[in-house]
């Protein structure tokens, strides 16, 4: 029997096991370091029983999302009434739902990129049917506002009384419309059967384009799903132009579209449909490049910097032109650099995944890999917690609020529906409820880092020593025919550190 046989026995009996994946006294401390800015070693890798927990956990969350998660095809989280979960109290944080099915319509993606060779699939890639069933929930999206291409927050049938109890009161209860909140509108038409969520975000698609991207990418053999992709692509960007760049819900709200927002949407219409919109591409980006980067904050809101990382990333992967798109690799890396103390594996992942060859990025690889590890098993559960009285964490004041110092590690921050979209520097908040989350959160930060072979594959003998270019896949899976600026760090002596 050969030794890779004898791996693959032992990493398969390893995730029949319900083993959590422990950090060492010495990972822990480098995350820490990592945190305080003092970061000074290596980061010790996960061994293959830690790999495969994580692999473990995240088919854990696959299996928990399609049984529990999926309202029409878009991402829900649950409240139940009680931790048995024998029925649906109400659906929540629908207010996210149409970002967070964006991005695990992108970390199928990644999963099928990863997966796609695998000779245990006898007919179908598992991903495959997820990511037409995401498409299916995104079309209801597009359509359901009665103003095609235009992305409400969320949609789904008015009878259902778990989605009845959460739109009641969305945006506050409208008494002109009793059991409507002033959010919530009735479809229209053929759509008159079902609810959609207004006031307009960015989010959404910022996060959709990203899936857009990444299906165009990696799922190159079944034409169908790309004919799917482009249609929806072009709607949104239709749209989007008819109300002149505008987010308008056509309830009287409206919100501007950034130019980022508008280059990376745009960047990905040049690459379905070059013969509609590669000139305006060309046009719009000018105005992007011309902004000064935008940072992570890390005493205050992170979604923004968040998503800036998500525009950054499909604008890196699909970029044709070399001079673009290392201006945009290079906004990354800067975007990585400056946030790497809050340990936030999503900006990690990005960074990661906008080079080939991977950086070999001490840090990032500690951050991927250290704080997934300290990721619960589905399901993850609603839960409050709160340092402010804790004495062994140093605070700082801001802008009138407390916070915590230093990043803090995953299981002392408040759980939320994504959490790396929720700055680690928060001392409070959360609910203690059996309120179940998604993990669209840790899907997408793993499979990244899977494709990026920042975390390797489970079944990779504890003693090989590759490093992350060598593990991954043929730049193949990459949009650009040329070649990809070389990474930082991706030499010797070049590894990133946080400044001391």
């Amino acid at each position: 029997m050969s030794l890779r046989i004898v791996w693959s026995l032992l990493a398969a009996l390893c995730l029949a096991l319900r083993a959590e994946a422990q950090l060492t006294e010495r990972q822990t401390k480098a995350l820490d370091g990592i945190a305080r800015e003092r970061y000074s070693t290596r980061w010790t890798e996960l061994g293959t029983n830690e790999l495969a927990t994580l692999r473990k956990r995240a088919d854990g969350y696959i299996d928990d999302l399609r049984d529990r998660h999926l309202v029409g095809g878009l991402v829900a989280s649950i409240r139940y009434p009680d931790k048995e979960r024998t029925s649906v109290v109400r659906y929540e944080a629908l207010e996210d739902s149409a970002a967070w099915t964006g991005l695990l319509l992108a970390a199928h993606a990644y999963r099928y990129a990863v997966t796609r060779d695998d000779r245990s699939v006898v007919h179908d890639n598992p991903s495959l049917p997820a990511i037409r069933d995401l498409l299916t929930g995104i079309e209801s999206l597009l359509h359901a506002t009665g103003r095609p291409g235009y992305l409400p927050r969320f949609v789904g049938r008015a009878t259902d009384p778990a989605y009845a109890k959460f739109y009641a009161t969305y945006g506050g209860e409208d008494p002109a419309r009793p059991g409507f909140g002033r959010l919530a509108f009735q479809g229209t038409g053929t759509h008159s059967d079902v609810v959609w969520l207004g006031g307009p975000s960015r989010d959404p698609y910022a996060a959709l384009n990203l899936g857009f991207a990444a299906v165009w990418q990696f799922v190159r053999n079944d034409p169908k799903i790309r004919e799917r992709v482009t249609a929806a692509a072009v709607q949104v960007i239709e749209r989007l132009q008819a109300d002149q760049w505008l987010l308008d819900d056509g309830r009287g709200n409206v919100t501007f579209v950034t130019p980022a927002l508008a280059a990376a949407v745009l960047r990905t219409g040049a690459v379905v449909r070059p013969d509609r919109f590669a000139a305006l591409y060309v046009q719009k980006t000018r105005a992007f490049l011309d902004l000064p980067a935008t940072g992570l904050v890390r005493y205050g809101d992170s979604r923004p910097g968040a998503f800036t990382a998500i525009n950054l990333l499909a604008l890196s992967r699909m970029e044709t032109n070399e001079t673009r798109r290392l201006t945009y690799q290079d906004r990354l890396t800067q975007l990585w650099r400056d946030s790497g103390p809050q340990l936030n594996p999503l900006v990690a992942a990005c960074y990661m995944s906008a080079f080939y060859p991977t950086p070999n990025d001490f840090t990032a690889q500690a951050v991927l890999q250290g704080v997934l590890s300290q990721y619960p098993d589905a399901p993850r559960w609603s839960a409050a917690h709160d340092v402010s009285g804790d004495a062994t964490v140093p605070k700082i004041d801001v802008g009138g609020e407390k916070w915590a110092q230093f990043a803090q590690p995953l299981d002392r921050r408040p759980v939320a529906p994504f959490q790396w979209v929720r700055s680690a520097y928060r001392i409070g908040g959360g609910e203690d409820a059996p309120v179940a989350h998604p993990g669209v959160d840790y899907l997408l930060a793993f499979w990244m880092a899977r494709e990026a072979s920042v975390i390797p594959n489970e079944d990779l003998a504890p003693t090989a020593k590759l490093t992350p270019a060598a593990r991954r896949r043929s730049p193949d899976t990459h949009a650009p025919a040329l070649p990809p600026k070389t990474a930082p760090g991706s030499g010797s002596g070049g590894t990133y550190r946080p400044k001391p």
